[in-house]
């Protein structure tokens, strides 16, 4: 349980799951002052020490445990541990268990996106949101970026006027991380989702943060001969712009990740590209082009750290609305149907009983 209000108390956080997103985060737990990462939970202790493979890199297998609680299972973990957070960075299957079990043992929750595999569940573990008394977010972590929140700030203001168009990719080779000595649980779609939902909702999701929720979008898709959603292409309709996303899991092995986006603004012109040196730069209609210095400008360390500071603060308002998270796996929701149907499909709304 949270241990109340004094600022100088370091907040005590479990994660579940250590794999590459689970030692993303505790790396970045470690760096905040008014946190200590007490109790890591994963049910193949085996790989603690290993080397684990991600799309941006191997996270390290050199993790001091000393002073850490180690379990291999979850309820027992709830059970004996003293922690004021419990951080999910499990397969998106388990999240609503967990996060459900987290919640009801009083913590604060965090959970890695997406909340879960479609919108409905997310509505039912919404309610189980509604009824704690622990708080909880979603770590869509691309809306804690320096260079997202500076786009989002452009947008807000009417700056370089209204937005014009805006077309995002994110390109990566097939998945061969998360397989613990067999198949990659991102390549079974009922547990990931596909491409659609596990890669491409980091779009989505800056798509209907920026911009609001599609009228209706169209999406086409090319699967793998055992069903896979490999790679998916959406348009999304809005009355004043043009916006596109592609996701993609088909490259080769060799290709270097990729994520990028081009807004194009009345008067000016936004650039961000991983592959590109400086990978962000706004191009004004007037003036040279620049690149804005940012502080802070890593995504993880800044969810995590508003996360932790809205446990501090009881009247404070949340960073990131588990609502908005729901609606972003509801507009993937709607991608998906849209490619399999080859219909144009407008995404659900929230239901009646959940907070607007």
């Amino acid at each position: 349980m949270y241990k109340g209000s004094r600022q100088n108390t370091k907040v005590t956080v479990a994660i579940a799951g250590f794999g590459f997103m689970g030692r993303t985060h505790y790396g970045n737990w470690k760096k905040l002052r008014g946190a200590k990462v007490v109790a890591i939970c994963d049910s193949n202790l085996a790989q603690l020490k290993n080397k684990v493979k991600g799309n941006v890199g191997d996270a390290d297998g050199s993790t001091d445990f000393s002073g850490i609680e180690v379990y291999s299972d979850f309820d027992e973990m709830l059970a004996k541990c003293g922690c004021d957070i419990v951080d999910v960075t499990l397969p998106t299957p388990l999240h609503p268990r967990m996060v459900e079990a987290a919640l009801a043992s009083g913590r604060h929750v965090i959970c890695e996106k997406p909340m879960a595999i479609d919108a409905r569940t997310c509505d039912a573990m919404l309610v189980a949101v509604g009824r704690a008394k622990g708080k909880f977010m979603v770590a869509q972590c691309l809306r804690f970026q320096a260079e997202h929140v500076y786009v989002k700030r452009l947008i807000d203001s009417g700056r370089y006027g209204s937005v014009v168009s805006a077309d995002f990719a994110r390109v990566s080779m097939t998945p061969g991380w998360g397989a613990g000595g067999g198949k990659s649980w991102f390549l079974d779609e009922g547990k990931s989702g596909g491409v659609a939902l596990d890669l491409h909702i980091h779009d989505t999701d800056l798509v209907n943060w920026w911009f609001g929720r599609p009228e209706s979008l169209t999406s086409r898709e090319r699967r793998r001969a055992d069903g896979v959603g490999m790679h998916i292409a959406t348009s999304y309709a809005y009355p004043d712009k043009v916006v596109n996303a592609v996701g993609s899991w088909v490259d080769a092995p060799s290709f270097v990740f990729e994520a990028s986006f081009r807004v194009v603004f009345e008067r000016a012109v936004v650039v961000c590209d991983t592959c590109r040196t400086p990978s962000f730069v706004v191009y004004p209609a007037k003036g040279k082009p620049f690149t804005p210095k940012f502080r802070n400008a890593d995504g993880y360390f800044n969810e995590l750290k508003a996360f932790l500071e809205w446990t501090r603060s009881p009247s404070a308002e949340s960073p990131f609305d588990a609502h908005a998270a729901r609606d972003s796996v509801a507009i993937v929701d709607a991608e998906r149907e849209s490619a399999k149907t080859g219909r144009t499909v407008v995404p659900s709304k929230r239901n009646s009983h959940l907070r607007s």
